[in-house]
């Protein structure tokens, strides 16, 4: 029996691009419950559209706010994917422009909206004819957004911000090997260019010599400082590239996640890695464990703002009320690792947030509220950027260091030690 030739590669897109913002889901989450299909080729040109599209959205909309009449509903999401992706086609990617128009207008000719397809037409012929430039990167990240950033690092910062997540980025490997080329930025962490070749093809890949990791996501694990032989606690550690990183220095790494999905990538990892760890899936709002560790790795479940420029679609789906849930979360979780700690022992919590509340407001609240919480210095010798350490101590990553680079992930973390 034959299989049915899968959606070509636009129209996969664009219910993707619904799931993603209609859905209020990552993109991860969108392509694990609906993988792209077809050939290899196929699949890379729907990934391409996907992640230029929402790298691009605001400056994208803004555009064809100028061309319609009126703004379409929510439920005309077809039609406003369908022009979505014809803008890309036509001002993004080079597209031949016949075929980005046509192949827009098919997207909506035999669906509900089929009577709005020439609408479709007219608006991209009249872009291809006209090539107007895009309008600023900044109006790619929400009004809110932008406003509650610059009160905290300042406009010009958000604007550098913009600019560098209008950007396909860089790929950070953690290695020690040069093997695969890239510019090494310190000793762990090696840079690819934007236009790298799929992970699965590098050197060294099967062998288990790097694994994916910004350079700011690296940095937390560093402020346990040394950890060879004891027992560590990576909560919520899928997809393990803080585990990987404690079980290269030595220690005795137990990795909890509640997602047996997400653990199920992190043992792969391991494997690869020829790393071996302990795995255990559970909430860590109720877990137990049998005795108490040596140090613990908080990478709290956050609003995930500061992976903006890798992951786009972030600023478009948070909203301030999952911030202030997330919040509450994060303080339940901490409090609860630091019953598991020894006397003497280290915890670390860090979330890959740009929003203060996440982040320094935390770190304030913990300290007042755990008396027997010592602050835990940041060793300058980790080769952590002198910059991403603020001046109460914490470490601050932001989007615009490495700018010339490529930029990193926005990171923050802090460490206490237990009297």
């Amino acid at each position: 029996m034959s299989q049915s030739t899968p959606p070509s590669a636009r129209k996969q897109a664009a219910a993707l691009l619904e799931m993603i913002l209609g859905g209020r889901r990552t993109l991860d989450e969108a392509l694990a419950t609906t993988p792209l299909a077809g050939t290899a080729p196929d699949v890379s040109y729907a990934l391409l559209l996907l992640h230029t599209t929402l790298r691009h959205l605001g400056q994208i909309d803004r555009l064809l706010a100028g061309y319609l009449a009126k703004p379409l509903p929510p439920k005309r999401h077809a039609i406003i994917h369908a022009l979505r992706l014809g803008v890309v086609q036509l001002l993004l990617l080079d597209t031949p422009a016949h075929a980005a128009v046509n192949e827009s207008v098919a997207l909506v000719k035999k669906g509900k909206d089929a009577a709005l397809s020439g609408l479709v037409n007219a608006v991209l012929q009249k872009i291809a004819r006209e090539r107007p430039p895009l309008p600023g990167a900044d109006t790619n990240l929400p009004a809110w957004i932008a406003k509650r950033w610059a009160t905290c690092y300042g406009a010009d910062a958000v604007a550098t911000f913009a600019a560098i997540a209008a950007q396909r980025p860089p790929l950070d490997l953690n290695t020690r090997s040069d093997a695969v080329g890239g510019h090494r930025l310190d000793a762990d962490t090696l840079r690819l260019p934007a236009d790298h070749a799929r992970v699965e093809t590098l050197s060294g890949y099967e062998d288990g010599a790097f694994f994916v990791q910004d350079i700011a996501a690296s940095y937390p694990a560093r402020l346990l400082g040394e950890v060879k032989g004891k027992r560590v606690l990576d909560l919520c550690a899928a997809p393990g590239g803080k585990a990987a990183q404690l079980a290269r220095a030595g220690a005795i790494v137990t990795a909890l996640d509640r997602s047996p999905i997400r653990l199920e990538r992190l043992q792969e990892n391991m494997a690869r890695l020829r790393h071996t760890v302990e795995v255990v899936t559970a909430d860590v709002l109720q877990w137990q464990p049998e005795q108490p560790y040596d140090a613990i790795l908080l990478d709290a479940p956050c609003s995930a703002t500061g992976t903006w420029r890798r992951h786009p679609e972030v600023v478009q789906l948070v909203t301030e009320s999952d911030i202030a849930e997330l919040a509450q979360l994060q303080r339940q979780m901490l409090t609860r690792a630091w019953e598991w700690l020894k006397p003497g022992g280290k915890l670390v919590y860090c979330v890959c947030s740009l929003e203060r509340e996440e982040g320094e407001a935390q770190a304030e609240w913990f300290a007042q509220t755990h008396p027997d919480a010592q602050p835990l210095p940041i060793d300058p010798t980790t080769e952590i950027l002198p910059a991403a350490i603020t001046p109460q101590g914490y470490l601050r990553t932001l989007p615009a260091m490495l700018a010339e680079q490529g930029g990193m992930d926005g990171f923050f973390a802090a460490g206490w030690m237990k009297a």
